[in-house]
């Protein structure tokens, strides 16, 4: 793996916000819901169910940022190559057209200018090194892409056309594929304020009227009855992901 790829697991800081976030959360609930910071402490390990799917939300994120960031490099690779350049000085002008665009930290820059020094200073063929990128970033558009060059270069078909034709068809894919996410975004955060509703309502009450609630967490059965209407909205967000989550 090239020192330029980032890998699409989470990193230390990543995981960190997840522990403060559960952490925070499971505070306010207990306290909203039980009034006790012990109960707390509980929900807080309780939170670390959920782990997953905010590991699948950022890995989510992660791969939509280098979809765009393939896409655009597709673009000006396929550009390149139909002006007559070699995939190797297709990828090194492509650093150069992108450099206004994305700064030398993004994933695409990083990838590019790896890339450039594999072939230039490696002496590695530009199909290995399309291959292993596509390996690198985890993308099956890229590992598409790099297949169809390979093909090409073997074969001795029309490679201009042959790219040109590839970066079409996933770039009109990419394209459907983030219109698609934008609108299950919108659907997303909806379900996320009617989630957050209750415990809204809950500290309304508590504010104005705090003994209004004392029955439900002084009382085994209120506690109960808190537990169960926690069970339910623990329930009904997995649900909801679900209902929310379209693959292409």
């Amino acid at each position: 793996m090239g020192k330029s790829s980032e890998n699409l697991a989470l990193s230390d800081k990543e995981i960190r916000i997840f522990a403060s976030c559960a952490a925070g959360a499971g505070m306010l609930t207990g306290l909203l819901f039980y009034g006790k910071p012990l109960a707390g402490l509980v929900l807080t390990a309780g939170f670390v169910f959920f782990f997953p799917v905010y590991k699948k939300t950022v890995i989510e994120k992660k791969r939509s940022q280098r979809l765009v960031q393939f896409r655009d490099m597709l673009y000006s690779v396929s550009s390149s190559v139909s002006a007559g350049r070699t995939m190797g000085q297709a990828l090194e002008e492509s650093v150069d057209f992108w450099k206004s665009t994305y700064g030398p930290d993004d994933y695409i820059m990083k990838e590019l200018d790896y890339m450039t020094r594999q072939i230039k200073e490696g002496n590695e063929k530009d199909s290995v090194v399309l291959r292993q990128f596509a390996e690198r970033s985890g993308l099956e558009d890229a590992a598409d892409f790099a297949a169809v060059y390979e093909s090409c270069r073997i074969t001795g078909g029309d490679l201009p056309k042959a790219i040109n034709r590839a970066t079409s068809i996933i770039g009109d894919k990419i394209n459907l594929e983030r219109e698609l996410k934008t609108l299950m975004a919108q659907k997303r955060f909806e379900s996320r304020i009617v989630m957050g509703s209750p415990f809204v309502l809950i500290l309304l009450l508590k504010i104005i009227a705090p003994d209004y609630l004392k029955p439900m967490t002084e009382t085994r059965e209120g506690v109960m009855i808190m537990t169960f209407a926690l069970g339910l909205m623990a329930a009904a967000v997995v649900m909801m992901e679900r209902i929310n989550n379209i693959e292409i």
